[in-house]
């Protein structure tokens, strides 16, 4: 099984020039955890993302909700998978850089999906395949 699978629906998308304010309604009116922020001129392009902790930490630290999301969302070096890798590389990536989603992009850098945390763990077939390339780490 591989992320383009998992990654059904469409990502919701941002543009940089946006609000936090304007964000967090947008998470709210999808019900998402993760808002892809992609070009203005190219919409089809991630260059960032802001999540729900990027809100509650712009929060913490009374950053004014009409600040814009690229001042407190993370920009160029977001985590992102191919739509033809394994689930696996979703899962390790998760792990590895501590966060609850991954951008699915296709073969040339385009914006194809999202997959979160509650994806891996909704879909029977997934777990199986975590448990069965499941390697302990040395920790």
């Amino acid at each position: 099984m591989n992320c383009g699978e998992i990654a059904k629906k469409p990502a919701v998308a941002i543009t940089p020039d946006k609000t936090i304010e304007e964000a967090a309604a947008l998470m709210a009116q999808h019900r998402v955890g993760l808002l892809v922020i992609v070009d203005r001129e190219n919409p089809k392009k991630p260059i960032g993302v802001v999540s729900e902790r990027d809100i509650i930490r712009s929060i913490a630290q009374k950053i004014p909700p009409t600040a814009t999301v690229d001042k407190v969302g993370t920009m160029h070096n977001f985590v992102y998978v191919y739509d033809h890798d394994p689930i696996t590389a979703a899962a390790k990536k998760m792990r590895q850089h501590n966060v609850r989603h991954v951008v699915v992009v296709d073969k040339e850098g385009n914006l194809y999906g999202v997959i979160s945390i509650r994806d891996l763990i909704g879909e029977k077939q997934v777990l199986e395949i975590l448990a069965r390339d499941w390697v302990p780490t040395q920790e």
